[in-house]
């Protein structure tokens, strides 16, 4: 398959630790040449109704997926695909997940008050500006900050790093996440699929240990992958029958970080920076996905 990729199915919208919100996803999605994508946001899926209706009005394909975190026996991401974010046990896990998130963000933001590193504006200001987002993390608060004119874009990072990056680990969760065979079960009780996201060396070393957990494909075609975690990956894929996915997570024009640089040269020199409809799948393997049936 040499065809481009038709599906990114690997984004993040304003409802967990993107840039745009879903409709400017879409958007952007298909003025790049996509025609169908997936938002995974992190452990929550408040999203999908925006992406349905703004993928309705564009003519757009979509696909239901959130990226959840898992614990033991390795920390990393799995997608899962296709399931029902209203089947009971998925549904309180899903809010258990933005609890656990929001409450650190709160502490967060309640110490850098305490030590004055974030002035001018109350948690109250943050809830209101962030109006619908259960899973609410820094980037949510330096949103509802710009809005009151109190921090600019390019001061982001500083900002960041003296409020939460260190602070995150002083606070206790709330809730634990899951382990990767709990999650995939859990996936798969909600009527969905698992699929491992980015895998990486060690993750694709230990393939035979995803399979038993019950994982059903890999991301192939990921930023993050070096050329040879692509081709394995692949390889893997149509030797074990699993099914293919990628896209393009927080790099390339639809990971929204593109007007953060200050000329072309250090754009295109960053990791950031993906050539375009590069990541994600073409139509064959997009197709499998959704119908879930292999068709090789």
């Amino acid at each position: 398959m040499n065809e481009r990729p038709y599906a990114n199915l690997h984004l993040h919208s304003t409802h967990s630790d993107g840039v745009y919100s879903p409709a400017e996803l879409v958007r952007i999605a298909k003025e790049e040449g996509y025609r169908a994508l997936a938002i995974t946001d992190h452990d929550t899926a408040s999203a999908y109704p925006e992406l349905c209706q703004a993928c309705e009005a564009e003519g757009m394909e979509c696909l239901f997926g959130v990226e959840f975190t898992v614990s033991e026996p390795m920390d990393f991401h799995i997608v899962g695909f296709g399931f029902d974010p209203e089947y009971p046990e998925m549904k309180k896990y899903l809010s258990d997940m933005a609890l656990r998130q929001t409450d650190n963000t709160r502490c967060c933001f309640d110490e850098a008050i305490r030590t004055g590193g974030i002035t001018g504006i109350t948690w109250d200001e943050v809830l209101e500006y962030n109006a619908g987002i259960p899973w609410l993390c820094n980037n949510h608060v330096f949103r509802a900050m710009k809005a009151k004119g109190l921090v600019k874009e390019e001061e982001y990072m500083a900002w960041f790093d003296k409020n939460f990056r260190h602070q995150r680990g002083m606070f206790p969760p709330s809730h634990r996440f899951n382990t990767l065979f709990e999650m995939v079960e859990l996936i798969e009780k909600a009527g969905g699929f698992a699929v491992c996201a980015h895998p990486n060396r060690r993750q694709l070393e230990n393939i035979e240990l995803l399979l038993s957990a019950g994982i059903k494909g890999l991301e192939v075609l990921h930023p993050s992958l070096s050329d040879e975690e692509k081709a394995l990956s692949r390889r893997i894929c149509l030797e074990r029958g699993l099914f293919i996915s990628g896209g393009s997570d927080h790099s390339g024009l639809c990971g929204g970080y593109y007007d953060s640089f200050e000329s072309e040269e250090a754009l295109r020199a960053s990791d950031l920076y993906v050539e375009p409809l590069t990541v994600g799948v073409e139509e064959h393997y997009y197709r499998e996905l959704r119908e879930r049936r292999l068709d090789r």
